[in-house]
Order: C-alpha cells, then structure tokens, then sequence
C-alpha cells in the first residue's frame, strides 16, 4: 500500500537537529499485532524487515512506534537476548540504549541528554570513541484496523 510518508533523522551530524525529508514507500507487513506487544511485559517486539534489518516496535501510552534494533553509536541491539541488553522506555516517550545510555526521542529520532553517559570516562584522554551525537531513524507506523497487524514504511 503506497503511502506519503516523513521519515526523520539527523542529517550531516548537526548535533540535536532532526531534518525531515518526504518520501513514497510501501507499508510492510511485520507479522506482529497491536495485541502482541500489549501482552509482551516490556511491550515491544524485534522484527527483521525485508531490506532494512532488524526493527525494534515499541508500544507506549497507547501509540506504536518504530526504530532500528541498532543503536547510532556503535550499532549494538536496543534490545538483546537478555535484560542486561534490554533498552528502556522513559515518561517521554524516549528510548535509552542499554550498552551506552543514549537516549532518543521514539517520535522524531533526536538525541535526548548526554551523548554516551555510561561510557568510562578515562584520566588524560575523557571519553574515548564517543564521537558527536547522532540521531536513530523513525518509521511510520500503522495498525491494520481489521487484523491489529502492525505494518511499517520502512
């Protein structure tokens, strides 16, 4: 199903700057339902979507939101195999990276907070391989009204 469609994220590395950019996609099909996620206890599924990867969906406060199952810094999970890799959700609808403690709006994809708070920071050389800021990808969601399926344009 074509759809007109606003994907969000940082372009350029501008630290905290979200750039929005129009285009038309066909939803994809995720195999998971609305009901799926609200009977999993952190609410959330990783699937694999053909020709994007693995993408986290995440329901909270009703909504259903879509990132990559990849965080910008390094690319580790958002959510691995065992609670220790597993990402939380904060109040404002922000998702936090549980190797680095990045945090990202589930809305729009900007960083929130400090960049990589968990990493060491060293005598002489701070903070190494931190790098500036980035923003994680956002996709479109929608809910088969018949069905709960969750598609996104991804």
């Amino acid at each position: 199903i074509p759809t007109p469609t606003r994907v969000h994220g940082t372009i350029g590395g501008r630290r905290g700057r979200a750039t929005t950019t129009t285009t038309t996609r066909a939803m994809k099909r995720t195999g998971v339902t609305r009901s799926d996620l609200e009977s999993n206890e952190k609410r959330r599924a990783v699937v694999d979507v053909d020709g994007v990867g693995p993408v986290l969906l995440q329901e909270f406060m009703g909504d259903v939101y879509a990132v990559p199952n990849a965080c910008p810094h390094l690319g580790l999970s958002m959510q691995g195999k065992t609670p220790l890799l597993s990402a939380t959700v904060g109040d404002d609808c922000e998702i936090t990276c549980p190797a680095h403690g990045s945090t990202f709006s589930m809305k729009d994809g900007t960083p929130r907070g400090e960049w990589c708070p968990k990493l060491p920071e060293l005598p002489m050389v701070g903070k190494p391989f931190v790098g500036e800021p980035k923003g994680i990808p956002t996709y479109v969601v929608r809910v088969d009204e018949a069905s709960g399926e969750i598609m996104v344009d991804a």
